[in-house]
C-alpha cells in the first residue's frame, strides 16, 4: 500500500472529526477551534497531495504500511463513538484525545521506519513521522492560542481579591 494514502487518510479521519464536532457544537468558542484545526488538517492533506505528486515514479508502497492499514486509529475510534459531540463536550481533557490519536500515529510510523527493509520507503516513512511531528506542534499551537485568553491566574496580592 501507499505510504502517503495511507497517511492522508489518517489526515481525512482527522477533518471528517473536527468536521462533526464544528456541525454540532453550540459554543462559539469551541467551534473557533475545531474550524481551525480543521483548517490545519486541510494545509496537511494538501502537502501530502503535493508530495504524492513530487513523488510519481518513486517507490511508495510498504507491506508494513498495508498491514497497519487494518488498525484502527484514534480519530476513527472517535469517530465511530455512539455520540462524540456529546463525549467530548463533556470531557475537560478532550484534546487530550486529539494529541493521542496524533501521537500514536507518528510512533507507527517511526516504527515501520524502523522495519522498514527498502531505503525509500523507510526515508518516506520517516518523514511522514517528521511532518506528523510538526503537524502536532501546530495543533497545540493553536489550542494554545485559543485557549489563552480564558487562563490567567488571580493572584489576591495584586488586589484581585474578588473573581474577575
Amino acid at each position: 500500500m501507499n505510504a502517503i494514502d495511507f497517511m492522508t487518510r489518517f489526515e481525512e479521519d482527522g477533518l471528517r472529526f473536527y468536521e462533526t464536532l464544528v456541525g454540532d457544537e453550540r459554543n462559539h468558542e469551541q467551534i473557533e477551534l475545531y474550524k481551525l484545526l480543521a483548517d490545519s488538517q486541510r494545509r496537511n492533506i494538501d502537502t501530502l497531495e503535493a508530495v504524492k505528486k513530487a513523488a510519481r515514479g518513486a517507490k511508495t508502497e510498504s507491506e508494513l504500511v498495508e498491514r497497519a492499514d487494518h488498525v484502527v486509529n484514534g480519530f476513527q475510534q472517535l469517530l465511530f463513538s455512539r455520540d462524540v459531540t456529546k463525549e467530548i463536550s463533556n470531557d475537560r481533557d478532550a484534546f487530550a484525545h486529539v494529541l493521542h490519536a496524533e501521537e500514536e500515529m507518528i510512533k507507527l510510523c517511526e516504527g515501520m521506519a524502523k522495519a522498514e527493509p527498502d531505503l525509500n520507503a523507510k526515508a518516506l516513512l520517516t518523514w511522514l513521522a517528521e511532518n506528523e511531528k510538526r503537524h502536532l506542534a501546530e495543533i497545540e499551537e493553536i489550542y494554545n492560542f485559543v485557549e489563552s485568553p480564558s487562563c490567567y491566574l488571580e493572584w489576591g496580592e495584586f488586589s484581585n481579591l474578588h473573581p474577575l
